[in-house]
């Protein structure tokens, strides 16, 4: 009996410790962990993709709302019928909206599930395709002298070394040679989880990183390689990243500013997620970019920029400058390297425009630009359900090839 009780008094001691532990873990690094155990909720909520749950952020200032023009019935361009198959799809599929604009004006503009046109969405990965735009906007402003200059002239501290070659092109191709990533290790510890939620991930990006590969010769797709943009711009232009991005992209095109994480007050700003905007900003953007970089006359991308931004990488022909390119054909595009990620994204057919390209972010949000025809297509929500692989999983060429289908000459 004193054996049993003896076995029973160190188990106890044993979990005295461990809980003891725990809890001086817990009080080190408690915003870390509020955060993380917030961001378990939300996601078994199914609320993941709203911006509510995480503090605290920097106001992104915009310009004062515009609505953007809706074309009435007599002038669509796009066939009532193929807008309503395209709409019922998105909303049959976890859908909070869908928006398509064409030649000029609002062809529809649907909202699900108690959401409207003021709510902030959540861009997730899209937010990466602006962080791509956002350097663009700095070259053609001469923060920033061109996609070649290397990030060490911005980020000083890797001067002298392995880390000081890789130039910005690199960074916005997925292919710097820092620090391979993984998205999918949510252990509280992970450094994937600690450059999301910690509250100096800067420190992070910059002394724990590492050089792992040559540049450009392979894809490596990373929260790290994205945020690393927002201090290669906060650095070059010596403003926050919400107030350039604010200031200079939005306001010029009228689009609505929102809000963006912060690691803390004060502190550096995701730029590979995180941006919260309505969905006009983002059909702004897009538009933006459908006209070549100028908006109602004036440049404010860099001439020739769009056209570099879908220029295939050397590693990955789907992806350009942060920006994912509809052509070539594959049935399955994954985000990760296909080593990490096998299923990808079902395509059911190529996509009907050859200069068609997209943001595209986790959960299906996407915005599909097509400058040929004057279209952008916005859809954001949940995370469509069957998943991928399964019958009845998400298609995503089903909106934008039925929508091309539906344009009247």
């Amino acid at each position: 009996m004193s054996i049993v009780k003896s076995i029973f008094k160190w188990i106890g001691v044993g979990l005295l410790v461990l809980i003891s532990v725990a809890l001086v873990g817990y009080l080190a690094n408690k915003t870390y962990m509020d955060r993380y155990f917030k961001m378990a909720v939300s996601q078994a909520r199914g609320l993941s993709q709203q911006a509510e749950w995480y503090d605290p952020v920097d106001k992104v200032p915009g310009a004062t709302d515009q609505p953007l023009p809706m074309a009435t019935a007599a002038e669509r361009t796009v066939d009532a019928a193929a807008l309503k198959k395209a709409s019922d799809y998105a909303g049959s599929k976890a859908s909070y909206g869908f928006v398509v604009w064409q030649g000029g004006k609002l062809q529809s503009a649907d909202y699900f599930r108690g959401f409207n046109r003021e709510r902030l969405i959540a861009s997730k990965s899209m937010a990466k395709m602006i962080g791509g735009v956002v350097i663009g906007r700095a070259i053609a402003e001469g923060y920033i002298k061109s996609v070649d200059q290397p990030v060490s002239d911005f980020i000083t501290e890797w001067k002298g070394t392995p880390k000081e070659g890789p130039t910005i092109r690199h960074f916005l191709q997925n292919s710097s040679g820092i620090s391979r990533f993984s998205y999918n290790d949510f252990k509280p510890w992970s450094q994937t989880m600690r450059e999301y939620l910690g509250e100096y991930h800067e420190d992070l990006l910059i002394n724990e990183t590492t050089y792992d590969y040559k540049p450009g010769t392979e894809y490596d797709y990373s929260m790290i390689t994205s945020d690393m943009l927002a201090i290669v711009i906060e650095r070059a232009t010596k403003q926050r990243y919400a107030d350039y991005v604010g200031k200079s992209l939005l306001q010029p095109i009228g689009a609505q500013g929102g809000t963006v994480y912060i690691n803390r007050p004060g502190g550096l700003a995701h730029s590979g997620c995180c941006m919260m905007l309505p969905a006009e900003s983002f059909i702004r953007m897009g538009v933006l970019m459908a006209q070549d970089g100028v908006w109602e006359g004036k440049r404010i991308l860099p001439e020739g920029w769009i056209k570099e931004t879908v220029t295939p990488s050397p590693a990955n022909p789907k992806w350009g400058l942060h920006m994912w390119i509809g052509q070539p054909y594959k049935k399955r595009v994954s985000f990760f390297p296909e080593r990490s990620q096998p299923i990808g994204v079902l395509h059911s057919e190529p996509y009907l425009a050859d200069d068609l390209f997209l943001w595209d972010g986790s959960g299906n949000q996407a915005m599909w630009i097509v400058p040929s025809k004057q279209l952008v297509i916005l859809r954001f929500g949940d995370t469509p359900k069957p998943k991928y692989g399964e019958k009845g999983e998400w298609d995503n060429s089903l909106i934008p090839n039925t929508i091309m289908r539906g344009m009247k000459e």
